[in-house]
């Protein structure tokens, strides 16, 4: 009657001021988690493509016998693994967006190791009988690309499999079911092309333009006596890009109002591994004759936004400088004759953006390791809130649609003499210290250095990291004084040695 279950507790705030510890805890619980919400209808969109797969799920729930209580959400071992973010909101279409959109808290519960299933526990309102949930997930590296092998001319032929539960976990709490429940699935895929797809008993399969319809209004109790799993094949038209590592150094200069941004990039192709040899020639004639598909699976080049008054960007890998790339800055607005920036700076592109093309073409299961940097003014992303007092605002890394990151970390040295530094992320972070101290070149106590981290990362991570710190004005002096120093105490040491007498005396 009873297992084993484990309970991750997360350990963490918005602010951190060290790092982020996570400990298990072994208890008994109940075979399948209580909950005290039924679902009377679900319906799932699930949009695949790519190594992101993004998924809403809107829930009509119910309270039998008005029963209070927290509200179980099920996710699957294979889901769980590659769940980079997940967001529980009130309400469902117009009520899901805005300020006044209801987020609910989403807590950890434990997880069911015979059925394979994570738990995580929300509190809906109280007030409510029956209300709506829209849960929005995103995951990564969830499909995987068949065939596993692809041969240079067979771009088109490039696939992707995703195959999940339909019921998404809910199969192993079917206390969580209504009697009359509707379930649909959509699977969203990029093209209309779908090789193919497969359905269990009991639900019926629709092929659309843009992807596959899953229904069933069978009983719950049969919905769940087995697996509900679902998959679909499909066509994936552009190559399937990831990155393995991405690394982010910022150094922060008062003297040269200057910050510093380098950016250490591991990209990955994760499609059909090139089977055979690469031939430039094919590449070349496939690229000049644009045949439809034949590079769908080898990625030729991309393009970074960069802030806003970017200067000297460079673009480097293990061998040196690529010249295979373009910067296309963002203009700078013009001056009114009052010395005032005119409004016309509304016109005034967002981003810079750097255009990449890599040494070689990426072909499935290659790499290619890449620096990118650049400097900005200080004034752009430092603010002084008063005296002796400093905002810094950096992005945790550099947005680029539809390509996961699998461990970013940030890296931020800030001036010599900086004190009470405080982080703020507005996402839960793997680790945080804000108390490192890097030594670099001419320094004497060292920099103060704050270090982020986080795995399994999607373009909504790549928001502003806020750091405060404290300098007071004349810590300004301290690395010219200690130059000087050094100098002073050269300048002696040569004074007194030049007076020494070498010679011994007759």
């Amino acid at each position: 009657m009873y297992k084993t279950l484990w309970v991750s507790i997360f350990a963490g705030l918005t602010l951190y001021s060290g790092p982020v510890h996570t400990e298990q805890i072994t208890f008994q619980l109940p075979k399948s988690a209580q909950t005290a919400c039924q679902v009377e209808k679900y319906s799932r969109k699930i949009n695949v493509g790519g190594s992101i797969t993004r998924e809403q799920a809107i829930l009509h729930l119910k309270r039998p016998n008005s029963q209070s209580g927290a509200c179980i959400l099920p996710i699957e071992d294979a889901r769980s693994s590659s769940l980079s973010e997940m967001s529980v909101i009130l309400g469902q279409g117009k009520q899901t967006e805005g300020p006044n959109k209801k987020i609910l808290e989403v807590k950890v519960k434990g997880q069911d190791l015979e059925a394979g299933v994570h738990y995580y526990e929300i509190i809906p309102p109280k007030t409510n009988e029956a209300f709506i949930l829209t849960i929005n997930y995103q995951y990564l590296h969830l499909t995987v690309p068949k065939p596993s092998r692809l041969s240079q001319q067979d771009g088109l032929k490039q696939g992707m499999v995703w195959e999940g539960d339909l019921l998404g976990g809910f199969g192993s709490m079917p206390h969580a079911l209504g009697d009359n429940l509707e379930v649909t699935v959509k699977v969203i895929t990029p093209t209309s092309r779908v090789f193919s797809n497969t359905s269990p008993s009991g639900f019926k399969v629709e092929t659309t333009n843009n992807g596959v319809i899953f229904t069933s209004s069978a009983a719950s109790t049969e919905l769940a006596s087995k697996p509900q799993s679902g998959l679909v094949h499909y066509h994936q038209p552009h190559p399937v890009m990831s990155i393995g590592n991405w690394t982010r150094l910022v150094e922060v200069s008062h003297w040269g109002n200057n910050v510093a941004i380098e950016d250490q990039i591991s990209l990955e192709n994760r499609g059909p591994a090139l089977k055979g040899s690469f031939s430039r020639v094919v590449h070349q004639t496939a690229l000049h004759t644009r045949a439809p598909g034949a590079t769908a699976h080898i990625l030729t080049g991309l393009a970074l936004d960069l802030p806003r008054g970017v200067m000297d960007p460079y673009y480097i890998d293990t061998i040196g400088n690529v010249s295979t790339s373009r910067f296309r800055p963002s203009l700078s607005p013009p001056i009114s004759p009052n010395g005032k920036e005119s409004k016309l700076k509304k016109k005034e592109a967002k981003f810079s953006k750097l255009e990449l093309v890599p040494r070689y073409p990426i072909a499935g299961g290659w790499n290619y390791s890449f620096v990118v940097g650049y400097n900005l003014e200080a004034g752009r992303v430092l603010k002084q809130s008063a005296a002796g007092d400093y905002v810094l605002k950096v992005p945790f890394f550099t947005r680029i649609y539809d390509v996961p990151v699998d461990l970013a970390t940030l890296r931020v040295r800030l001036p010599e003499g900086a004190t009470n530094v405080k982080a703020f992320s507005p996402f839960p972070t793997l680790e945080t210290q804000v108390d490192l101290i890097d030594k670099t070149y001419l320094d004497t106590t060292g920099r103060p250095t704050v270090l982020i981290k986080k795995a399994l990362c999607t373009d909504a991570h790549s928001g502003d990291i806020y750091i405060s710190y404290s300098r007071p004005a004349y810590k300004s002096f301290q690395k010219p004084l200690a130059i000087s120093g050094w100098m002073m105490t050269l300048f002696c040491l040569a004074a007194g040695l030049r007076r020494f007498e070498w010679k011994i005396g007759y």
